[in-house]
């Protein structure tokens, strides 16, 4: 393949500087190469409460296609941007199926991430993230027969416990 080729066709990693992905996409979007940036609803906490936010799905990271001999250096030197991976002998790209993968999973724009039904196993250290206990650890004990609620071992207070929740309010630690 031809270095033409493969500088029309690759697709790019870009390594923007902290919390500068939306900066370095408009940027790299004005001087003309084609830019990706997947996002996805983040839940964070606010004020005790969750709530979603609009982030990007690799943080640090975007994806964009450019003529490697027309603008590599103005792209490594654009605003917001840290670097482009590779090294001196090649610079690293991401295969275009891939992309597109990433895009098949989008709702209007925003990618659609794989609930996650967490099992739980006897013995798994967990956190409380929500709730009245949250930030309390424990160890999973077993899951009730309504498959919503679980029986915790706590494990941050000075006697053995045990503490029913909502599953959903667990993750693993």
């Amino acid at each position: 393949m031809s270095q033409t080729e493969i500088d029309t066709s690759s697709w790019f990693i870009i390594s923007t500087k902290p919390k500068q992905e939306f900066l370095a996409e408009q940027a790299l979007k004005s001087m003309g190469a084609n830019v990706y940036l997947p996002l996805y609803f983040k839940k964070i906490k606010k004020n005790k409460e969750k709530v979603e936010v609009i982030s990007p799905l690799f943080s640090g990271y975007l994806f964009a296609q450019f003529s490697v001999v027309d603008m590599y250096h103005k792209i490594r030197y654009t605003r917001g941007v840290k670097s482009v991976l590779g090294n001196n002998e090649c610079l690293w790209t991401i295969n275009s199926k891939k992309i597109d993968d990433i895009r098949s999973r989008e709702d209007n724009g925003i990618v659609s991430m794989k609930k996650s039904d967490d099992k739980f196993k006897s013995g798994d250290r967990i956190c409380i993230d929500e709730g009245d206990f949250d930030g309390w650890e424990g160890v999973f004990y077993e899951e009730l027969p309504d498959n919503e609620r679980a029986i915790i071992m706590l494990t941050n207070v000075s006697y053995s416990s045990k503490l029913i929740v909502l599953k959903k309010y667990l993750r693993r630690k």
